[in-house]
């Protein structure tokens, strides 16, 4: 009986927890489209920006690619692209930690397709 008090008394402070988490949770929500990353291939020749909300902000080439290299220019930008998603995830990835400390949301970060 006894420990049934003593949980129900650790409820309240566990809500307000809850309720904390919930509020940086959608402080974090609403940076997302403000963090940027970058990716970079073929020595800078390609620069892709990606924000939090894993959307392509900007591709921006060097102004000497010659038309000859337009064969190779989709894989750079592809590589450019995958570099910058990956980078932006992990930045994403330590902004929910910042948030959830200690608290396992693997789960949830499979969910919304980041790696755990």
């Amino acid at each position: 009986m006894f420990d049934s008090l003593k949980t129900l008394s650790q409820l309240g402070p566990m809500l307000s927890q809850a309720r904390e988490m919930q509020t940086k949770m959608a402080e974090v929500q609403r940076k997302l489209g403000t963090i940027r990353a970058e990716g970079t291939a073929a020595d800078g020749m390609i620069t892709v920006t990606a924000n939090g909300l894993m959307e392509i902000v900007d591709i921006r080439f060097l102004p000497d690619i010659s038309r000859q290299e337009a064969a190779v220019l989709a894989d750079l930008t592809r590589a450019a692209v995958n570099q910058a998603l990956s980078n932006v995830r992990m930045l994403v990835q330590r902004e929910m930690q910042s948030v959830t400390g200690d608290i396992d949301l693997s789960g949830l970060q499979k969910m919304i397709g980041m790696p755990s």
